[in-house]
């Protein structure tokens, strides 16, 4: 890692914090709209030209690299560590190497300075509605492993005035930051806090790339990744996925809504998808862990006896295999469950609690932890996949977690994910179904697939399309103009109902007067679309119009003429790759649909394009009256050969 010296500026490169001799302060901070790069800092080395400049790099250095340095060197450390400017972010295996090795630099520092921005040097710090607490140093993410790891941090105001130490300021800080006191001051080690604790200290932070979700929390749980900026969401999974290797913490799992007690899901109105972020074991996000401040890590032991003691088995009843057995005793020989992540899911063996009815079946797989704000075990509640197991041929099941609650209104709709072990028997009651108990080799989804089914049999009033930005323009390139404005973004997509109205839209050449007109609409519950060309008047035959009203009913007939609409033969699901061509060689209409992301169900993008010799065809702006009156013969000469 680079270090600067805290009297020049000067960056030097040491392998490890021991290496560093007499020590080294590091700086925590929040990075603001224009920070010093290592590029920058490092070409202040560069000889001075101009007299008036100070030779010491570090006078032109910025003001807070300069005031920290200044800091630093009163307090006798000659070295100092700030992100903003130690760090080669040009070099990605330097960036990956900085990013993993990051919380071992904050937790062996001599001190660490917490320079907040946003703060003045007066006024109180524990104040309901203080600066302080509103800091946004508070709501950042990789500042929450700089205030845990330090042993000794420093609080200074935007003017650089002390405002405290965590140490003394450690009950304020768990209030702000949900970081219990007694880890801020290393009387507890952060390992004995479970996991979706340390998750939800991070449930309201954020960051401005969303692969340091993932990255800002390596170090509170002692794991290491390779850093791929790019990944997106699947950095989180990444952790949990290593997270799971190096623990046996089962609060992993605990997150979401814990399903109230003495609910019954198979008397309520139930929905599910495969494909919800809640339906999977790992979370999507930290914002996930937002109720799972309480979730602690029980032995696995000790969960399963108070499972067993909650739903009434005897000893004699239940075995390791799930069977029943004639032992005697309360001893239970059990097996740890330990979690091995293949392409089919999560695969564990659990004691799961279940019930069914009809296709629907659910069950309670109990957890070792405990939700200490009710008191009680805590079990993911799963349903299985929509196919048995005697159908899939598959010998373990595989189960997906959780359930859509809605109530008399859809609004009132809640998703739960974790249920109560003690009122499993109460949650999976319906009638006369049976209710068993047994461990259970399954599968549980960990993560959504990467490719979603097709969904192009929406609901009719679900179908909506607009335009890309770009089509207008396009469009009036080749000279066509629409009688209406087109939805060009997906807030102002047009959303059509079955029986509903025609939507229309009608494009005319500027020049020529060609036109063609576009129609959506539902028809028998499918979309359907439909291009043709239309009769106008071209603006540069105004002065023929006389002259070319005695043919009117002649040439006007056959261009106007709407063919027969046939509902399914232009119904959308018809069209291959939901493309379909209109017209011909001359006139010649493309419209494709493409299924859109950036909107619910059922929204879809519509591009049109044109073609043939007419539509193509390059056009002075002005006919001369020559080329008119050779347009207008041929057109009399055409109509005398058709059939009176």
């Amino acid at each position: 890692m680079w270090l600067l010296r805290t009297s020049t500026g000067e960056l030097e490169y040491f392998n490890s914090p021991s290496d560093v001799k007499g020590g080294y302060a590091i700086l925590s901070h929040v990075w603001q709209r224009r920070e010093m790069s290592f590029q920058e800092l490092w070409n202040l080395r560069l000889p001075v030209v101009s007299s008036q400049l100070d030779s010491n790099p570090r006078s032109r250095a910025s003001p807070k690299i300069r005031e920290c340095c200044k800091l630093a060197e009163s307090h006798g450390y000659k070295w100092l560590w700030i992100d903003t400017c130690c760090i080669d972010r040009t070099s990605s295996s330097e960036l990956s190497e900085a990013v993993n090795s990051m919380f071992a630099w904050y937790s062996q520092a001599h001190v660490c300075y917490a320079y907040l921005h946003d703060v003045p040097s007066v006024g109180s710090l524990t104040r309901g509605d203080s600066a302080f607490r509103r800091s946004k140093w508070f709501t950042r993410g990789w500042t929450l492993q700089e205030l845990i790891a330090p042993r000794s941090l420093v609080f200074f105001s935007q003017d650089w005035q002390m405002l405290g130490t965590k140490a003394s300021l450690s009950a304020l800080l768990e209030q702000i930051s949900g970081v219990d006191a007694d880890v801020l001051t290393f009387r507890r080690h952060i390992s004995d806090v479970s996991v979706a604790r340390r998750m939800w200290w991070a449930s309201s932070r954020q960051t401005t790339r969303i692969e340091d979700q993932a990255y800002s929390l390596m170090g509170l749980f002692g794991v290491h990744l390779p850093t791929i900026y790019g990944e997106g969401i699947r950095a989180f999974r990444r952790l949990q996925e290593e997270i799971l290797k190096h623990t046996s913490d089962q609060t992993l799992f605990a997150w979401g809504h814990v399903l109230p007690i003495r609910s019954t899901p198979f008397r309520e109105r139930l929905s599910h998808s495969n494909y919800h972020d809640d339906s999977h074991l790992f979370a999507p996000s930290p914002a996930a862990f937002h109720n799972s401040a309480h979730m602690v890590s029980l032995p696995v032991p000790v969960a399963f006896r108070h499972a067993v003691h909650a739903l009434g088995i005897r000893p004699s009843q239940l075995d390791v295999s799930g069977k029943p057995t004639t032992q005697q005793g309360s001893y239970y020989k059990i097996h740890l469950p330990d979690f091995s992540i293949t392409s089919h899911g999560a695969r564990s063996r659990m004691l799961v609690i279940e019930s069914s009815l009809g296709q629907s079946v659910l069950g309670v797989a109990t957890l070792a932890c405990r939700d200490e704000s009710t008191g009680s075990c805590i079990g993911l509640l799963l349903r299985r996949s929509r196919f048995r197991v005697h159908q899939t041929g598959f010998k373990d099941p595989r189960y997906y977690v959780g359930v859509t609650m809605r109530g008399a209104e859809n609004w009132a709709a809640r998703r739960y994910r974790l249920a109560p072990v003690d009122w499993a028997p109460h949650i999976l009651s319906f009638g006369n179904a049976p209710i068993t108990a047994e461990w259970k080799r399954l599968y549980i989804s960990h993560r959504p697939s990467s490719r979603q089914p097709q969904q192009w049999k929406a609901s009719p009033s679900a179908f909506r399309f607009y335009c890309p930005a770009w089509l207008e323009v396009e469009m009036k390139k080749q000279g066509f103009e629409s009688d209406a404005p087109l939805p060009l973004s997906c807030s102002r997509a047009t959303q059509l109902e079955d029986g509903g109205s025609i939507v229309k839209f009608t494009f005319t050449h500027r020049s020529t007067g060609e036109a063609f007109r576009i129609q959506v609409g539902q028809c028998g519950g499918s979309a359907w679309a439909s291009a043709a060309s239309i009769a106008t008047r071209p603006p540069a035959q105004e002065k023929q119009a006389v002259a070319l009203n005695a043919y009117a009913h002649h040439w006007t007939i056959p261009l106007s003429r709407t063919p027969t609409f046939d509902c399914a033969r232009n119904s959308l699901r018809s069209w291959p790759n939901g493309s379909k061509t209109f017209g011909d060689s001359k006139r010649r209409i493309q419209l494709t649909f493409t299924r859109a992301d950036d909107g619910p169900i059922g929204t879809h993008l519509l591009d049109i394009r044109v073609g043939g010799r007419t539509y193509l065809r390059k056009h002075s702006p002005r006919s001369t009256p020559s080329r008119q009156m050779h347009t207008l013969s041929r057109t009399c000469a055409l109509l005398r050969r058709l059939p009176m």
